[in-house]
């Protein structure tokens, strides 16, 4: 595997400007718009979320068609410039239509750029993908967050401005990764024939996604229905993703391993409990269970796409088909938890809906952790990250030949040096150094002497030795 720190800060940044985009604009209610309706009285989210799910589906089918790498670089321009335009017809053009189109564009746009950039973090090394989705969230977070401070004229401009230089970044970020890797088999490409090998932990992953999904947004969406919104409700995303990384930073700074986060499985639905336990008994949405809830399933959602891409890169399969299908359950377990929290919920329950809602998701975690996706999945997946680090330990690993050319560099060999030290550490006879190298044996004798004199050594084993030192 290639070295692909450059690609780090790049990465890093553009992303987080797609998520400042979308924490401004793609949640409900909104820190831009507030509450914004299409038809039907349908909250956007909610439209988007439809919307997200079809785009989505058609993604799984027909990746290898969309996503192909003569059509990324368009794809980019046009989500990034869909984003925008999302942005501005839900900003400056009144009614339910406008917020009903803008919902599509937006959700066409988000799809597509949350495909391509958790794709190219994808062929990252183990570890980094979760490492940049993370941070990215935060970046994205005090971005919205600053843009709120300054008033609706800097979310507007904010709103219009992220998806594009989000679109840009994604764009260099391809064209140095293709230039960079061109010759490479790393180079990210969608493969024909599917997985080669599908864990069963993979379909468990997704469904356990999507009923995370469902329990946050059932959570959220009840607090939408009690009309308990207020000035820091659209907030709340935003310090939640503040909150993980922060959390994450501490992980990182005291796990043995960073690059192999399964102890984080266990602390997602331990997050996501307490929370909803808290807004259960207090009977309504406080901050502290708002971060605890949305800080959890940041986290979850976070864990689930780096596995994902972990198995796509060790079963050779492809990962933006898993990509899609994973964020297809996601938006899937969205809207059911729409559904239940803004729709039926309240109907039943009126005047308080927050409270059963609340009981409802905590026992949807808790069955997702007892039956769908249980510690044997997660090690299994482990299992998984643990081949992939012994396959981007054999691809790191250098060649003979670029291991004798740093032992010779080191010694300050000459060219025809090199040569003959090739052949004896090949284990190969001055005879035959001779006649292949067209010179006298006599000749390679005295370079071995002179090869012998640099490296401090007598004798060819002496010679060996010395070289499997350097490594």
């Amino acid at each position: 595997m290639r070295d692909q720190s450059g690609l780090f800060p790049l990465r890093f940044l553009g992303f987080g400007l797609f998520w400042g985009w979308f924490f401004l604009v793609g949640i409900s209610p909104s820190p831009l718009v507030g509450i914004a309706c299409g038809y039907g009285d349908v909250p956007f989210e909610v439209l988007e979320l439809i919307a997200r799910s079809v785009f989505l589906a058609v993604a799984v089918v027909f990746s290898d068609r969309i996503f192909n790498l003569s059509g990324r670089m368009p794809l980019a321009v046009l989500s990034s410039v869909a984003g925008a335009c999302a942005t501005a017809l839900l900003v400056l053009v009144p009614g339910e239509g406008a917020v009903t189109l803008s919902s599509v564009v937006a959700a066409a746009s988000e799809a597509s750029l949350f495909l391509m950039w958790v794709g190219l973090f994808g062929y990252m090394r183990l570890g980094e993908t979760l490492m940049l989705l993370v941070p990215s969230y935060a970046i994205g977070a005090g971005i919205s967050l600053a843009a709120t401070l300054f008033g609706e004229t800097a979310m507007t401009v904010c709103g219009i401005v992220l998806p594009l230089a989000s679109g840009v970044a994604l764009i260099m970020s391809q064209k140095f990764y293709l230039v960079s890797h061109a010759a490479s088999d790393e180079a990210p490409r969608e493969r024909e024939g599917g997985a080669l090998v599908t864990p069963a932990s993979l379909p468990r992953l997704a469904l356990a996604l999507a009923c995370y999904s469902f329990a946050f947004v059932l959570y959220s969406g009840s607090l939408f229905a009690e009309s308990e919104i207020t000035a820091i409700t659209p907030l709340m995303e935003p310090a939640s993703s503040i909150v993980l990384v922060c959390a994450y930073l501490a992980y990182v700074k005291l796990a043995r391993d960073p690059s192999h986060p399964y102890l984080l499985y266990r602390v997602a639905p331990a997050c996501m409990g307490v929370g909803l336990a808290l807004s259960a008994a207090g009977m309504g949405h406080s901050p502290l269970s708002s971060l605890l809830v949305g800080s959890g399933f940041l986290l979850f959602e976070a864990l689930a796409y780096n596995d994902f891409c972990n198995v796509a890169k060790v079963d050779n399969s492809s990962l933006l088909k898993g990509l899609a299908r994973a964020r297809f359950a996601s938006s899937v377990g969205m809207l059911a938890g729409w559904a239940l929290g803004y729709e039926v919920l309240p109907r039943l329950t009126a005047p308080l809906a927050g409270a059963p809602a609340s009981v409802l998701a905590m026992l949807a975690i808790l069955g997702t952790v007892v039956f769908v996706f249980t510690d044997r999945n997660t090690e299994t997946l482990s299992g998984i990250a643990d081949d992939r680090a012994m396959a981007e330990a054999m691809g790191e690993a250098p060649s003979f030949e670029e291991r004798v050319a740093s032992f010779a560099d080191a010694l300050g060999l000459s060219k025809r040096e090199l040569e003959v030290t090739e052949i004896i550490l090949a284990g190969r006879t001055t005879a035959y150094a001779a006649e292949k190298l067209f010179v006298a044996e006599s000749t390679v004798r005295a370079h071995v002497h002179n090869i012998y004199r640099k490296a401090g050594v007598h004798s060819r084993m002496e010679f060996m030795d010395e070289f499997d030192r350097h490594g």
